[in-house]
């Protein structure tokens, strides 16, 4: 396997939804001691993107709100991915369980109390 760094867009503006090859690639990733490493190197880039921000001189304040900008879209970006692999898992874990039944009129006002 070629591996490569992507540096410009490979997907189309069409391919918004994830593949149910893909979720189940991510459902997979969740369970993969793997994926720790990976969200420590990711984490690990926003606290340098955050650190250098936190260096930036007072005394610039484009500067200022541009490392912020950057670092709030790192942190983003992380808890996204986060997210994503997390429902993928969620949505497989529900689909092995089977179909759920609707809770009871009794059950639903008892769970309102």
């Amino acid at each position: 396997m070629d591996i490569r760094v992507r540096t410009a867009r490979t997907l189309k503006v069409t391919e918004l939804r994830i593949s149910d090859e893909e979720q189940q690639a991510l459902a997979d990733l969740y369970r993969d001691s793997r994926y720790e490493a990976l969200l420590n190197v990711m984490e690990r880039a926003c606290i340098e993107l955050e650190t250098a921000h936190f260096n930036t001189s007072l005394g610039d304040p484009e500067l200022i709100l541009g490392g912020h900008a950057v670092t709030k879209a790192a942190w983003l970006l992380f808890t996204y991915f986060q997210r994503q692999v997390q429902n993928a898992y969620n949505s497989r874990t529900a689909d092995e369980e089977g179909p759920s039944i609707p809770p009871t009129l009794d059950e639903f006002l008892q769970g309102i109390e």
